[in-house]
């Protein structure tokens, strides 16, 4: 439970930092991305937060932590399109809009999840550890990213270089949801013997 915690937000930790050098070097003025970044790529993280939320609700943790890993791992993956397809203005707004919707979905899927591992009488201690777990991994790799783009620059040169990063960055939540698709298939192994031992 732990290790699938703390690699779910790999993807969007490790990304992070070479964001905005990469709208920089795709030759994007920051006023482009500022005002993507504040309209359609806003709504788009509203709309995954509250996605998020419902499915946690409607289909439970589990099911919501695999869907929110697989729209994470795709959305940040999508940023590869603009090295490899081109840049134009309506694309960067689409794959922003995507990957704000699926880190959004995620994280909300990831905090349900969370706070419902908490009890009550040690709500802030746990869920404090909880946090703490799912952000220190990330937080340590996210230092080597800059390190990895420039690495792949000098063989497959710079533009295309952050196109394999942030597939790589994608690819970076599978385990996570595999843990997770793990975690919930003993979940629902483990269900029909607690309802024969209670009753």
């Amino acid at each position: 439970m732990l290790a699938a915690i703390s690699l779910y937000r790999l993807p969007d930790f490790i990304m992070g930092p070479m964001a905005n050098p990469y709208y920089h070097d795709m030759g994007l003025s920051k006023q482009t991305v500022g005002a993507v970044r504040g309209s359609i790529g806003l709504i788009a993280t509203f709309a995954g937060i509250a996605a998020g939320g419902f499915c946690s609700l409607k289909l439970g943790y589990m099911r919501a932590l695999i869907v929110g890993g697989i729209l994470q791992a795709a959305a940040i993956a999508a940023y590869a399109s603009l090295a490899f397809v081109g840049t134009t203005t309506t694309l960067f707004a689409l794959v922003m809009a995507g990957g704000n919707f699926g880190i959004g979905f995620a994280g909300v899927a990831l905090v349900a999840y969370m706070s419902s591992l908490t009890s009550i009488g040690y709500t802030a201690t746990q869920y404090a550890l909880l946090s703490s777990t799912y952000a220190w991994l990330g937080k340590i790799l996210k230092g080597f990213s800059g390190a990895e783009v420039e690495s792949l620059s000098t063989t497959y040169g710079l533009i295309h270089s952050y196109g394999i990063f942030f597939i790589a960055c994608g690819l970076t939540g599978l385990p996570a949801v595999l843990l997770f698709a793990l975690l919930g298939y003993w979940h629902s192994r483990k269900q029909p013997v607690r309802a024969v031992l209670d009753s």
